[in-house]
Formats: structure tokens, C-alpha cells, sequence
């Protein structure tokens, strides 16, 4: 009887321990629940915060953009921008986007945006540009020749900080030294019109909309004279005898080419020979344009070749595209409100009533406008068998400038060819810096979080 007793306390004292341990055991996992419940919380807080950062940092992508496209500069980059900037401090703060809250983000968001030239070795694979590439990478990291920039926005909220780079491009803008420019031979140049009018003094409409649409807005500033037509050096000869008779020599007003500081004239005075609008350079802006992933490329082909045609007798900026192959659209050629760029590769006649305001590119190919045309901003035809020509009864107003250049540099460029139609280009800052300040010329890429 006591042998069986001791026993029976014996397993009373063992349940006893099996129990605390299994107390203990649960302790530790609520303890381990208490803590991870504790935690997840903060990593939910941590990755939210973290996406507002990464948030922030790309809405100042997107402001610091807007800010370059914005600054203009005579030589088209953004060296103002980059004032102060040295190899040892290479990054300049854009003014208003320091430390800068974002509208709709508390106040403890905020984004910095900096930017840097691309002047550095190491930037090539970053920019894709070296010493050797059309452009070449800069050598300054102030001066800014080849209109390439490296942004980086940093965006802040709660402690927290995310970083992007990219790299901004604005397309080489073409010189302009007249209100037409050849950069071709500029043989068998042609001027039969009897109706012309090409003028390198500055215009500009005060108005705004449809009054501009009048070109009696259009009056002449104060801004520095252009010549009326520019060709290559020594190339002046084929233009000169295209003026022949004196009513088109009159037509053709803007600087002196035997006195470039004095008061404008006209004829064969202000055709000159320059060399800055040149074959390469307009070459570059058009590659520049038809690599945007914003531009839409029209192709046209010697067997289907494009029409563009108006609706009748008011001018529409809506174009009927068709190729004579069973293909048809309607293209937007845009406004001054809402300027575009309108890109055709291979040849494309206008015909009817047309007008648009932006860009009107023809790559490798003829533009010829048989009906009314009027365009504010660029024409550009560049290419292999580039030529612009102008016939028909129509009107032609164009404010701006117009650029041709045929890489093979045979044939003609410039058709000047109806007596019963009217032709009438002018120099206009206002309309080229509409286009310089087209978000299409300016590009986002290689985009990075560091």
C-alpha cells in the first residue's frame, strides 16, 4: 500500500512540471505574436512611406522637366541653368524645387530636384554620347553645347528619401540665320512667283487665337534683322539670278549682307552666303525628332505616295491623309495654342485648304503644296532628294522660317513656281520659340532609382 501511494504523488509532480513547461512554451509565442504584431505595423509604415518617397521623387521629375522645357536660351541648351557649376560640385539646385513641398502631399513631403552637365567620362554609358558621337558629350560642367542634361530628384516623406535619375534631351535646334535656309547647293533654285514675299525682319501677333489668324496682326518688332534667304558660301549665285526681275529682287527684304548692323533692304543684298545653318545640324534636329517616342512617323513610298488635303474652301487644321493604295487617316497639324509635329518620310503633296503650327517635317523626300498653306512654327525638308516646292493658285503664308537641305546637294531646293498663287514667308522669334518650348522636342530617358 505504500509502494502504490508514493507512486501516485510521484505523477502528480511530473504533470505539475509538464504543465509549467507548456505555460512557459505559450508564454513565448504570444510573446513572439505580441512583438511581430508589434512590427508589421512599422514595415507597413516603412514601405508606404517609401512609395510616397519614390512618389515625390518622380513628381519632381516631372516639374523639373517642365522647368527646361520652359528655359530657352540663345544656344538652345541649358548652360544658364548650370551657372556656378564646377568638377568638384557638379550638381546646381533649379530654383523653387529645394526642399520644395508638393501640392496634395503633407507637409513633411517634399522634393529637390538638381541638375549636371554631362561632361564626365562615365557618363557615356548614361548618355550614350563620348567625345566621338554627333553630339558630342560636353567638356564644361557649366556650358552646356549639346542640349543633354542629367536630372536627379530626390523626394522625402517622414525620414524617409528615394532618388531618380535620368537624362533630359532637347532636339539640336537648327540655326537659323534667315527666313528661308538652304543648306544645299541650292542649284536650279527657282522663283517664278509674282506674288512673293520673303522677309527676314522680325514678326510677331500681339492677339491671341482666330485675331492672329489675320495676317495684318503680324506686324514687325524690334528684334535683330535676319537675312531673307541664306545659302552655303559661294553658293549665292543660283539664287541671285532666281531674283529676276525687279519686283521679285523688292520682295525679298531683311539685313545687308555688305552691312549687317545697318537697317534692312531688299534683293539680291539679302541673300547671303553663312554657313551655320548647316546640313548636319538640320540632319541632327530631324533624327532627333523621328527618334522621339512622341513623334508618329508618316511613311510615304514612291508607290503610294501621301496627300494631305483641306476641307474645302475655309482652312481646317485636320488633314486627310491618303496614299492611293487604300489607306486613309486624318492627322491633327495643330494650332498656336497646341502646336505639333507633323513628320512625313518619303514625298507628300498638300492640297486645298490647309493650315497648323509646330513643326512640318519632310524627311528624304519632296513637300509640295498645290493649294493654301498656312503654317506657323518650322517647315523643315532634309534628306536624300530634299525639295520644297510651291505651285498652284493657292496661298502660301508661312511665319517662322523655312529650312531645306538635300544631303546629295543636286536638283532643286527651292521651287518657287506659280504666277497666279501668292508666297509670302516671315522671320518670326515668337513662332520659333513656340517651338523650341513643344514638349515633343524634349526627351526623358535612362530612368533610374539610385
Amino acid at each position: 500500500m505504500r509502494s502504490r501511494r508514493h507512486g501516485s504523488s510521484t505523477q502528480r509532480g511530473v504533470a505539475l512540471v509538464v504543465t509549467l513547461v507548456l505555460l512557459l512554451g505559450l508564454s513565448g509565442f504570444v510573446a513572439a505574436y505580441l512583438a511581430i504584431s508589434t512590427l508589421e505595423p512599422q514595415i507597413s509604415r516603412n514601405l508606404a512611406d517609401g512609395s510616397n518617397a519614390r512618389n515625390l521623387a518622380e513628381a519632381g521629375i516631372e516639374r523639373g522637366f517642365n522647368v527646361l522645357v520652359a528655359t530657352a536660351e540663345a544656344g538652345r541648351g541649358w548652360s544658364d541653368l548650370l551657372t556656378g557649376a564646377t568638377a568638384a560640385h557638379p550638381w546646381v539646385a533649379l530654383a523653387g524645387l529645394a526642399n520644395t513641398p508638393v501640392a496634395g502631399a503633407t507637409t513633411r513631403g517634399t522634393v529637390s530636384v538638381t541638375i549636371r552637365n554631362d561632361n564626365g567620362p562615365a557618363d557615356t554609358a548614361l548618355t550614350g554620347l563620348s567625345a566621338t558621337t554627333r553630339p558630342a558629350m560636353d567638356t564644361s560642367p557649366s556650358i552646356d553645347a549639346n542640349a543633354t542634361v542629367i536630372m536627379r530628384s530626390a523626394g522625402t516623406f517622414r525620414g524617409v528619401t528615394k532618388t531618380v535619375e535620368v537624362v533630359i534631351r532637347r532636339a539640336a535646334f537648327p540655326a537659323l540665320s534667315g527666313a528661308v535656309n538652304i543648306a544645299g547647293l541650292a542649284r536650279d533654285t527657282a522663283i517664278d512667283a509674282t506674288m512673293l514675299d520673303i522677309d527676314g525682319r522680325d514678326y510677331s501677333c500681339a492677339g491671341a487665337g482666330a485675331s492672329c489668324d489675320d495676317p495684318s496682326s503680324w506686324t514687325v518688332t524690334g528684334a535683330p534683322l535676319k537675312y531673307g534667304i541664306v545659302v552655303p558660301r559661294g553658293a549665292e549665285a543660283p539664287v541671285e539670278a532666281a531674283l529676276a526681275t525687279p519686283a521679285q529682287r523688292d520682295a525679298v527684304k531683311g539685313k545687308n549682307r555688305t552691312d549687317p548692323s545697318g537697317s534692312y533692304t531688299t534683293g539680291r543684298d539679302t541673300v547671303a552666303g553663312d554657313d551655320a545653318p548647316t546640313a548636319v545640324g538640320i540632319e541632327g534636329f530631324v533624327s532627333a525628332l523621328a527618334s522621339n517616342a512622341a513623334t508618329t512617323v508618316l511613311e510615304s513610298t514612291r508607290a503610294c505616295p501621301l496627300v494631305g488635303s483641306g476641307g474645302g474652301a475655309e482652312a481646317t487644321t485636320t488633314a486627310t491623309l491618303a496614299n492611293g493604295c487604300g489607306w486613309t487617316s486624318a492627322a491633327s497639324l495643330g494650332s498656336r495654342e497646341r502646336p505639333r509635329v507633323v513628320f512625313v518620310r518619303g514625298d507628300i503633296a498638300l492640297d486645298r485648304s490647309l493650315k497648323g503650327a509646330g513643326v512640318l517635317v519632310v524627311q528624304d523626300g519632296h513637300l509640295t503644296s498645290r493649294g493654301d498653306l498656312e503654317w506657323d512654327g518650322l517647315v523643315v525638308v532634309a534628306g536624300r532628294e530634299a525639295s520644297m516646292t510651291f505651285t498652284g493658285s493657292g496661298r502660301t503664308i508661312i511665319r517662322g522660317a523655312a529650312i531645306t537641305s538635300d544631303s546629295h546637294g543636286e536638283g532643286a531646293e527651292l521651287m518657287i513656281g506659280s504666277s497666279i498663287g501668292s508666297f509670302s514667308i516671315r522671320s518670326s522669334t515668337q513662332n520659333v520659340e513656340m517651338v523650341q518650348a513643344m514638349r515633343a522636342l524634349h526627351s526623358i530617358s535612362n530612368w533610374r532609382e539610385l
